[in-house]
């Protein structure tokens, strides 16, 4: 065959091309998993009310995708390996600014994938649930009652992607368990507000 040897040639840099970018798979897989667990440690932090601690671990983790971005510009088809760590640092984020500023953090602020973003969010409906059980085990009913209404807008606003076509992987599935959750959080509003009341209002008789 006349052309053999440039053919060989060309299979040599196809393997050099090949093993460069699985290279760059393993580098971006690990640093992923890093952002991911430190983003896990802001939102633990942040239930415990150590909101500093919690901001210093997304600071570290926002570094992190930081060199993601960069390794993703020449190797943009292995995104799919991120997805899961932005969605992630959606849910971190958020939980954290809903505590302190009483605000959800935009995409645009974020820079991460759309289906990371909205993955994130519904993955905050768990966060804002154990928040609002936390909020009436303090007796703070009114934030509560807050913090389920928000849930709820949430869950509206994410229905406009998977209605009537479902535009983000995987959100249906979540869809449904958002809504399970919510109903469960309200019973248990409800409850809480009920026996708050009665409780109060027998620590008032018997005085």
């Amino acid at each position: 065959m006349s052309n053999l040897e440039y053919l060989t040639r060309e299979i040599e840099s196809i393997t050099k091309k090949l093993n460069e970018k699985y290279k760059m798979k393993e580098e971006i897989q690990l640093l992923s998993k890093e952002a991911q667990r430190l983003c896990g440690e802001a939102v633990s932090l942040t239930h415990r009310k150590m909101i500093n601690e919690a901001l210093e671990k997304i600071k570290s983790a926002e570094k992190i995708f930081e060199k993601v971005w960069k390794n993703l510009q020449t190797n943009l088809d292995l995104i799919r390996n991120t997805l899961t760590a932005f969605q992630e640092y959606v849910e971190a984020r958020a939980l954290i600014q809903i505590v302190t500023e009483n605000k959800i953090p935009l995409i645009s602020e974020l820079k991460v994938p759309e289906q990371s973003y909205a993955l994130g969010l519904a993955d905050l409906i768990g966060e804002l649930r154990r928040r609002t059980i936390d909020l009436l085990r303090e007796d703070a009913i009114t934030d509560a009652e807050k913090t389920l209404e928000l849930m709820e807008k949430i869950y509206v606003l994410l229905q406009q992607l998977e209605y009537p076509k479902s535009l983000v992987p995987g959100l249906r599935g979540k869809l449904d368990a958002m809504r399970r959750l919510i109903e469960d959080t309200r019973r248990l509003v409800v409850y809480s507000i009920i026996s708050i009341k009665l409780r109060r209002a027998l620590e008032k008789a018997s005085k």
